[in-house]
């Protein structure tokens, strides 16, 4: 109830939004980096593009990509812009984030600062939750029984990571554990929205591309980004909560 309350008076759905757009607006100069990069790659290297996206999991639409950049002179060009662009992106992410901890635990997202060293965790936060969860796929794929210890291997990174992450944040004089319950909603409440974007939103994507398009990917896109958000969000104000809690029974 004490989550429940923090929630309506900060106005926790709007921030999980702002955070989803925040998120968002990383994601696409990153995608470009990616696809950028993977085509410069396959010009250097003399490869194929459609070996060097299949060796790197992509396919569909993102693989005509990576080979139109391939083929384009503007390859090296779109690199450069899109690293201070991904920068950039990720430095407004960490402060959407820290300014939504600062209400959650203050009330007030006043005199936030943003950091290099909170910007680079969040960065390498990030890349671990990615890697960890298609190194969780690819374990559960290859081997059911490895399977189960590869999701514990994931939410333990997960958490970890971003309990790590958290200590750059507003919380108060709280000490370093009372982030835990907060880390371990985000490593379970990812997971989930990584289960749910795998056999729900891709496959309806996948079966309705024909009747939505670009439209409908974009729709999916950003529902799992406002979930994403969503968890942060109810994260911060759980350990917020719990902390009250227990200072007020301490007094």
């Amino acid at each position: 109830m004490s989550v429940f309350e923090r929630d309506s008076s900060i106005g926790g759905g709007l921030l999980a939004g702002a955070l989803a757009y925040r998120l968002f607006v990383l994601l696409l100069p990153t995608a470009l980096l990616l696809v950028s990069a993977l085509g410069l790659y396959a010009d250097a290297a003399d490869k194929s593009t459609t070996s060097v996206a299949k060796d790197a999991g992509l396919h569909g639409l993102i693989a005509s990509e990576v080979a139109s950049s391939s083929a384009s002179r503007a390859g090296w060009i779109i690199f450069l812009l899109m690293l201070p662009a991904v920068l950039y992106a990720l430095a407004k992410l960490y402060r959407a984030v820290a300014v939504m901890h600062a209400i959650a635990w203050h009330g007030s997202g006043r005199r936030v600062r943003t950091t290099p060293k909170g910007v680079a965790l969040l960065g390498l936060a990030l890349l671990v939750t990615v890697g960890a969860a298609d190194l969780a796929g690819w374990a559960r794929r290859s081997n059911g029984a490895g399977g189960a210890a590869a999701l514990a291997a994931y939410l333990a990174v997960v958490g970890a990571s971003w309990l790590v992450v958290s200590m750059q944040l507003p919380h108060g004089e709280a000490p370093w554990h009372a982030l835990l319950p907060g880390a371990c909603l985000v490593a379970l409440g990812l997971l989930v929205v990584n289960v749910f974007n795998v056999y729900v939103t891709a496959r309806t994507v996948e079966n309705q591309a024909n009747t939505y398009g670009a439209l409908g990917i974009a729709a999916a896109l950003l529902f799992s980004l406002v979930l994403v958000g969503r968890v942060i969000v109810v994260s911060a104000e759980l350990s917020a909560s719990l902390a009250d809690r227990r200072d007020s029974r301490g007094q």
